[in-house]
């Protein structure tokens, strides 16, 4: 009666004990042993992505060249560089302005 009793209170108590899903019950901070090496020389796969990039941004400049290009030929855009072509205002339409002070 008595093992079947102390069987009983180890079975209870196993309930309200936390549970360990984990055998390892030491926390080990992390070191630089842990972090990937790399193999190989590192220049020619930098060599090889600057030069991916380096297209790319001789596509995109000649892209831009292109299409500014573009908008001056179709005068889709005007920048200001020289006073307009158009002649000003017919002279009827333009009051004189008088400089004197009285």
């Amino acid at each position: 009666m008595r093992s079947k009793i102390l069987g009983l209170q180890k079975k209870l108590s196993g309930l309200f004990q936390e549970k360990q899903y984990s055998s390892k019950t030491r926390f080990c901070h992390p070191h630089m042993n842990e972090l990937p090496v790399p193999c190989g020389a590192w220049d020619p796969w930098y060599n090889n992505k600057q030069a991916f990039y380096n297209k790319h941004l001789y596509a995109g400049l000649a892209w831009w060249i292109f299409s500014f290009g573009m908008m001056i030929y179709t005068e889709s855009i005007y920048l200001n560089w020289s006073p307009p072509a158009q002649p000003g205002p017919p002279s009827d339409m333009v009051e004189e302005c008088d400089d004197t002070d009285s």
